[in-house]
């Protein structure tokens, strides 16, 4: 090649850096000129700074008040989980001498005050009758069969879950 060649693709490649360089140039400008409209009085220094306080600010923020929520929805879980119906048992057995293979059934359902209900099911050749029985505290005014009475005991015998049991 001889030296005009060379001295023309030196020229060219230095204008090529040269434009590269105003462009790179306009956006940095641009991006210090959108930082300078949050700054008072052309201070970048005290615009960066009191950027990250607020940012800092909303974090705090936010994290308190995320953890005001999820506190209060445990306790309010924690409260639900008391009135929840948790405590399950079940008698199966022969209602009639006539019918076997234990189709009748006991299911006593209570929560952790030993509220709820027993639903009992008597299995016949030509019926079947459902009943339910209103348990509160343990107890009830109506007379139970003994296996509504034995599911009743299963049942307020079960463990009572707390926050503290894993």
């Amino acid at each position: 090649m001889d030296s005009n060649n060379l001295l023309f693709i030196s020229l060219a490649i230095m204008m090529i850096l040269i434009i590269i360089c105003f462009i790179l140039n306009a956006v940095n400008s641009s991006k210090i000129n959108t930082l300078m409209d949050y700054s008072d009085e052309g201070d970048i220094i005290g615009a960066l700074k009191d950027y990250y306080d607020k940012v800092d600010d909303l974090s705090k923020t936010v994290n308190d008040t995320s953890d005001a929520v999820i506190l209060s929805r445990l306790a309010n879980c924690e409260n639900d989980s008391h009135i929840s119906l948790k405590k399950i048992a079940i008698v199966n057995f022969d209602a009639y001498d006539d019918v076997k293979g234990n189709l009748s059934f006991a299911l006593a359902i209570l929560n952790n005050n030993n509220d709820g209900f027993i639903l009992t099911s008597l299995y016949g050749h030509n019926s079947c009758n459902t009943y339910v029985r209103e348990i509160t505290g343990g107890e009830t005014p109506v007379k139970l069969l003994n296996e509504e009475k034995e599911a009743l005991n299963e049942a307020k015998n079960k463990l009572m879950r707390t926050g503290n049991n894993g």
